[in-house]
């Protein structure tokens, strides 16, 4: 039996099955899905099935998928930003010259399994001029190549790249069945399950790598303390912020970007508290707080808050100035207000 490792995506492992056992799996795919949702996982499991040399791909126990497993297969080969051999800093971008030298490696035929696998990791990560010159490999690959690249926000590839993927659309896992996995693989509390099941918004990875690690849950907890400290303090306070994430975005984009998921989150939290809908909470743990919070603002301070979140998402994906960008964000926020006499909400 096929041991793919991955809850809740049978939608794709089925067609990935069949595709398989048909002989017909296109040259390349395009994973995508929010973050930590399984898209590595998943590539990785598609190079192990593509040269299993068991009855059932991916087996799990050949020689072929535990070297991939281990990362010590000769013709499985990821794709991800590197270190400056000059600075020691860590790029941004996957550059021209990594595929550049993809294109020399996909001439050459497989080492030891059937077929060579590239796997871009985080493909939005592309450069200008790498998306461009990936286009020719994408267009005619060997027969014995497959390309997966994966992507959290598949809108920042070049169309052109899209439509040259097959589209594969990962899915969060439903609540009710990440907290029974989290409790019977992992021996989570139901209390503690249903937690991280409602924080990790169903993604399988995420929830999975916080009960391995508890300092992701601290990491998050310092974030919404953060966070707090700048809805209730002044415009010095903001400012500060601002600058800090701007330096941030400056060396690690996506650290920017997740600050800016726990923002919109977190505001979502407190309109979905004023209408009434406690149950579509998101920071559960935090209920209270929140409570105390939606008490100082008007709903449509609210979401126009929400608004200038996204707006702002898009603007530094947009390359606009980030400091600017986050310093539109911070004169958004309502100013701080005295918490009225506690009303219980719904």
């Amino acid at each position: 039996m096929a041991a793919w490792k991955i809850h809740g995506q049978e939608h794709l492992t089925q067609t990935l099955d069949r595709g398989i056992r048909q002989g017909q799996l296109a040259h390349a795919y395009l994973l995508v899905g929010p973050p930590h949702i399984g898209k590595d996982t998943l590539a990785l499991q598609l190079a192990q099935a593509v040269n299993c040399v068991g009855e059932d791909p991916p087996c799990g126990q050949c020689l072929q998928c535990r070297r991939i497993e281990r990362g010590i297969h000769p013709d499985i080969q990821r794709i991800v930003p590197t270190p400056d051999e000059k600075t020691g800093r860590m790029h941004t971008e996957i550059r021209i010259d990594q595929v550049r030298a993809i294109e020399r490696a996909i001439a050459l035929q497989p080492y030891e399994g059937r077929y060579r696998v590239f796997i871009f990791e985080g493909a939005e990560r592309l450069s200008p001029d790498a998306a461009n010159a990936l286009l020719k490999t994408l267009e005619e690959p060997p027969a014995h190549v497959l390309l997966l690249l994966t992507a959290a926000e598949e809108e920042a590839l070049l169309p052109t790249i899209r439509s040259r993927c097959q589209r594969l659309e990962l899915r969060p896992l439903p609540e009710d069945r990440l907290v029974t996995m989290l409790a019977e693989e992992h021996g989570v509390s139901p209390e503690d399950a249903r937690l991280l099941a409602r924080i990790s918004g169903g993604n399988v990875g995420w929830a999975v790598s916080a009960v391995a690690n508890p300092r992701l849950l601290d990491e998050r907890q310092r974030r919404l303390e953060t966070l707090l400290s700048v809805v209730d303090g002044g415009m010095e306070r903001r400012f500060q912020y601002a600058q800090e994430l701007a330096q941030q975005f400056g060396r690690d984009r996506n650290t920017v970007r997740e600050e800016m998921g726990f923002w919109l989150l977190w505001w979502r939290d407190l309109l979905v508290l004023m209408q009434q809908a406690p149950e579509l909470v998101v920071n559960v743990d935090w209920r209270q707080t929140l409570e105390d919070r939606a008490r100082r603002f008007h709903a449509g301070e609210v979401a126009r808050v929400v608004r200038e979140l996204v707006a702002t998402l898009e603007r530094l994906e947009q390359n606009a100035i980030s400091r600017m960008a986050l310093d539109v964000l911070m004169l958004t926020l309502p100013a701080p207000k005295p918490v009225p006499a506690r009303q219980e909400m719904a």
